[in-house]
Order: C-alpha cells, then sequence, then structure tokens
C-alpha cells in the first residue's frame, strides 16, 4: 500500500534522492587500484556499483540507516548493514575487514560526532590506504545571501540548508577537521555553483574554468558548494 502524498513524505523522498546519485566527483578520487571500499552512509549503493563497474575486481561494503535504501544497496553491493551511525560500535563491527578506501559521501555533517568515525577509520585501512570524503560549504554565496543579507537560516529539504544536518563546514573546517584526526589530504575536487540549485549552463560553465582560476580565493571561498578530499592517515 502507497503512502499518502503528504507534504511529509514527499519531502522524505526529495531528501532521499538527493543522495541516491552515482557522484562522479567522489568516484575520481577513490584510487583506481582499490580492490576493497567500504561506502559509509551508501544509499542506494549507486555509488558503490559505479565504482565496482569502473574498477573490475572491486568490492564495496556500506553502512546504511535508512532500512530502504539498505534494502536497495544490499541489492547492488558485496554486503550491506543496517544500523545508526551514531550508535556504530566500530571495534566490534566486521572486526577484521580492512579496506583499500572508506568514503564518506555527504554523510559526516548528518552525524553527532564526524571526529570519532574518521579516527575509527584509520584503524581499517590497509597500509596504503585512504578516506575520501565530500562535504558542504557552509560558507558558499548562497548561504551569505541567506544569513546575512535576508537575515535567515533556512532549512530544506536536500543541499546547504538539509535540515538533517548536524554540523557545518568551511573549506578550512574540512581540512582541519581531517588533521585534528590524524589525516594529511593528498587530493581535492571543488564542485562550485552560482547559488543552492545545481545544473543549468551557468553552472556548467562555472565548473569548466582553469584550475587556477577555480582556485582563485573568491571563486574557491564563495562558489565553492561542495568539496570532496582524499586524504591519508599522517605517517607520524
Amino acid at each position: 500500500m502507497d503512502l499518502p502524498a503528504t507534504p511529509q513524505t514527499a519531502e522524505r523522498l526529495q531528501q532521499l534522492q538527493a543522495y541516491t546519485t552515482t557522484r562522479p566527483d567522489v568516484c575520481a578520487l577513490v584510487p583506481k587500484g582499490a580492490r576493497r571500499v567500504l561506502d559509509v552512509g551508501c544509499s542506494n549503493g549507486a555509488l558503490g556499483l559505479s565504482l565496482m563497474h569502473d574498477r573490475p575486481g572491486c568490492l564495496v561494503d556500506g553502512i546504511e540507516l535508512d532500512e530502504e535504501m539498505a534494502r536497495q544497496a544490499a541489492q547492488r553491493l558485496s554486503h550491506v548493514t543496517h544500523t545508526d551511525l551514531d550508535r556504530l560500535d566500530w571495534t566490534r563491527w566486521n572486526a577484521d575487514a580492512r579496506y583499500d578506501c572508506i568514503v564518506f559521501a555527504d554523510v559526516l555533517e548528518h552525524l553527532a560526532d564526524p571526529a570519532r568515525h574518521l579516527i575509527a577509520a584509520r584503524s581499517r585501512l590497509t597500509r596504503d590506504g585512504c578516506v575520501v570524503l565530500s562535504l558542504p560549504n557552509v560558507r558558499h554565496l548562497s548561504a551569505l545571501v541567506a544569513i546575512f543579507v535576508r537575515g535567515r537560516f533556512p532549512r530544506r529539504a536536500r543541499g546547504l540548508f538539509d535540515r538533517t544536518h548536524l554540523r557545518w563546514f568551511t573549506l578550512c573546517d574540512a581540512e582541519a577537521l581531517l588533521a585534528d584526526c590524524g589525516y594529511a589530504p593528498d587530493d581535492r575536487i571543488l564542485s562550485l555553483r552560482w547559488g543552492d540549485q545545481g545544473g543549468g549552463r551557468a553552472n556548467r560553465w562555472l565548473n569548466r574554468l582553469p584550475l587556477g582560476m577555480r582556485e582563485w580565493a573568491p571563486v574557491r571561498e564563495f562558489l565553492t558548494y561542495q568539496v570532496s578530499l582524499r586524504a591519508r592517515p599522517h605517517p607520524s
């Protein structure tokens, strides 16, 4: 029996659909030689499935909170655990598993203690393993307009102002979080947008800017909607 089409169910559907893309920016940072990957907050498994298609022999495990998303992911990935990450005990969960890459795509901002998971992930990496994470940039132009011009902090079903976010990060905050957890970033991809909505010719043009212009401070800091980072445990 289908759920009645209420504003609440429509918003929930919109929220879930926002996290079911293949995320080519995140996949691009996963090392080509990775053979065992963990997708933390794997949604319906679309990202992991893309990785397995692009990297023959790669196996992807997942962890997902939403029951329906976990069910769909289990049909696509090697193994999926349906659980609340805020309650996950990393010392007991799949204790013998080690991964070449652990992905945190659009998940850390939803957690009560993001650092706990990044620190725990270090002990689950292989010798040359890495983490790949994606975070929205709260310093984006749309946030400046909403907060400093309109005087409001929006709460929406998706995007920068997703009402389920518990944490907010700037680009500097993202790198500081990694450093505090014992990681050194070695690559990143900046996803640029003019406003809160993706797609469209103007956004496509913006993301074709040469690297030097993309890294120009006003563009980097205020037009980066989302940053994806790859980092490895610091040798020390």
